[in-house]
C-alpha cells in the first residue's frame, strides 16, 4: 500500500511543513486518519458522559437522554475503528493485510449503521445490548488486529525467499558488530576520560609546583638593598652595599683599580655571598679549632666563605674570603657583640645576591621603597652623605622616577631666594 513518492496536497502540504517531511503519500493519510479516528472516540465519549446529566425515560419515549447516548455511540463505533485503520495505513503492511483491514473497518461501520437504526426503541435491549450489532462490531475489529498481528507474520513466513533470509542474517550480525564496536568505543573513550583527567591533574601539579618555585625564586631575588660604586679620595673605585634605610651594610674593603675591576667584584660577591659558610676566628681562644663552621651553608655552590673575628680595637668584623685568599668584601665598621655582627652579616646574605648597583661618579639618584611601602628618591654623594631626598613618598616606582626628572630638569637653572 505504500508509495514511493508523494502528491502534493493541503494534508500533505500541512503535515511536511507543521510536523515532518513523509516518505509516502499513506504516511500522510494514516496520520490524518489516526487524528480523526481520536478526535471521533473522545467526542463520543463526552456525548455519553453529559447524557447522565439528564433524566432517564423509558426508551418508547425517546428523549434528549437517548438522543445523547445515541450520538456517544456512533462517535465511538466510528472512531475507534478510524483509530485502527491510521495505524495500519501508516505501517509498511503487505497487500493481503491492508484488505482484511479494510474488511475489518467496513463490518464495524455497517455495526454502527445498524445500532442507528435498531436504537434505543427500535428492538435495542436496554439491559443486555443488540447481540447481531455488537457481534458485528467486534467481528469488525477482530479482522483488524488480525490484520495487524497475525498476518504479517504468516505472510513472512510464507513469502520470504532465501536470500532475503540471507540479507537478514546478515544485517543482523552487522547489527551486532556495530554494537560491539559501539560498546568498545564507550569503553576506550572511558580510559581516554581517564587519561586525560590524570594529564589534567598531573598539569596542575607541575603548574602549581612551578607557581610556587617562581615565587620562591622571585622571593630570594627581591632585596631591600643597592650596590654603589663610586671613587673614593685617592681615585680607586669601590663598591659598598646600601640599605635602604641608608646604612651601609657591606663595602669592597679594597679599592681597584678601575671600574670594571670593582663591578667584577662587587658580582663575586652577589654569587657567592648567599652560599657561604661563616668561620668564627677568635685568638685568644687556642683550642678553637680553625675553620669551623657555626651554620650550615645554604645549598647554592659558593667559593667563598664569612669570618667573624675580633679586631685591635675589641669590636667584631666580618669578612668575604675568597678560596684564593683574596678578602672580596668586609663589614666596613665595627660592631659591639657578635650577636650585632652575625646580623649584618646575614643581612649581606639576604639582600646581596638580588641587590642592583647605582654609580655615583661623584653623585647619584637612587630610587627605593621605603618602610611604608611607598617609592621615594634621595641624591647620594661618593662619600656617603645623602644630599637631597624626595621629601615625600610616591604612589609608584615611575612617580618617583619622574621626581627625579624633574629635579633633573629644573635644579640647574633654578634661582637661589633668600629667606
Amino acid at each position: 500500500m505504500a508509495q514511493d513518492t508523494t502528491k502534493e496536497n493541503t494534508l500533505v502540504a500541512f503535515y511536511n511543513e507543521r510536523i515532518t517531511e513523509p516518505s509516502t503519500n499513506d504516511e500522510v493519510y494514516g496520520y490524518w486518519l489516526f487524528a480523526l479516528g481520536l478526535v471521533a472516540s473522545v467526542v463520543g465519549v463526552v456525548f455519553f458522559m453529559y447524557s447522565g446529566t439528564y433524566p432517564r425515560p423509558p426508551a418508547s419515549e425517546g428523549g434528549t437522554y437517548w438522543l445523547l447516548r445515541e450520538i456517544g455511540g456512533v462517535f465511538i463505533g466510528v472512531g475507534f475503528p478510524l483509530l485502527l485503520g491510521g495505524v495500519a495505513i501508516r505501517l509498511p503492511l503487505r497487500q493481503l493485510a491492508t484488505r482484511v483491514v479494510g474488511v475489518g473497518v467496513v463490518l464495524c461501520l455497517a455495526a454502527v449503521l445498524w445500532f442507528i437504526v435498531v436504537y434505543p426503541a427500535g428492538g435495542w435491549p436496554v439491559s443486555t445490548g443488540h447481540t447481531g450489532v455488537i457481534g458485528l462490531y467486534t467481528v469488525g475489529l477482530a479482522a483488524i488486529g488480525i490484520a495487524l498481528i497475525v498476518v504479517p507474520m504468516l505472510s513472512r513466513a510464507e513469502t520470504e525467499t532465501e536470500s532475503e533470509r540471507v540479507t537478514r542474517e546478515q544485517d543482523k550480525a552487522e547489527r551486532s558488530e556495530l554494537e560491539a564496536e559501539k560498546a568498545e568505543l564507550e569503553e576506550r573513550t572511558t580510559e581516554l576520560g581517564a587519561d586525560l583527567e590524570s594529564a589534567r591533574e598531573e598539569r596542575d601539579e607541575a603548574a602549581a609546583a612551578t607557581e610556587a618555585a617562581e615565587a620562591e625564586l622571585e622571593a630570594l631575588r627581591q632585596s631591600k638593598a643597592r650596590f654603589e660604586i663610586y671613587r673614593d679620595r685617592g681615585g680607586g673605585h669601590r663598591w659598598r652595599l646600601r640599605h635602604r634605610n641608608g646604612n651601609i651594610i657591606a663595602t669592597s674593603g679594597e679599592a681597584y683599580a678601575s671600574r670594571q675591576k670593582a663591578q667584577q667584584g662587587m658580582h663575586s660577591v652577589m654569587r657567592n655571598a648567599l652560599g657561604a659558610a661563616v668561620m668564627t676566628i677568635e685568638p685568644e681562644d687556642p683550642e678553637t679549632i680553625e675553620g669551623e663552621t657555626e651554620t650550615d651553608p645554604i645549598e647554592i655552590e659558593s667559593r667563598a666563605e664569612f669570618e667573624l673575628y675580633e679586631d685591635a680595637a675589641g669590636e667584631y668584623r666580618w669578612r668575604l674570603v675568597h678560596d684564593n685568599g683574596n678578602i672580596i668584601a668586609d663589614s666596613g665598621e665595627g660592631y659591639a657583640s657578635k650577636s650585632n655582627v652575625r646580623r649584618a652579616m646575614d643581612s649581606v646574605r639576604k639582600h646581596a645576591e638580588a641587590a642592583d648597583y647605582l654609580r655615583i661618579d661623584p653623585t647619584g639618584f637612587e630610587v627605593y621603597r621605603d618602610a611604608a611601602g611607598e617609592y621615594r628618591w634621595r641624591l647620594v654623594h661618593q662619600n656617603g652623605e645623602i644630599l637631597a631626598d624626595s621629601g615625600q613618598g610616591y604612589a609608584s616606582r615611575q612617580k618617583a622616577r619622574q621626581g627625579v626628572d624633574s629635579v633633573r630638569d629644573n635644579a640647574g637653572e633654578a634661582d637661589i631666594e633668600e629667606q
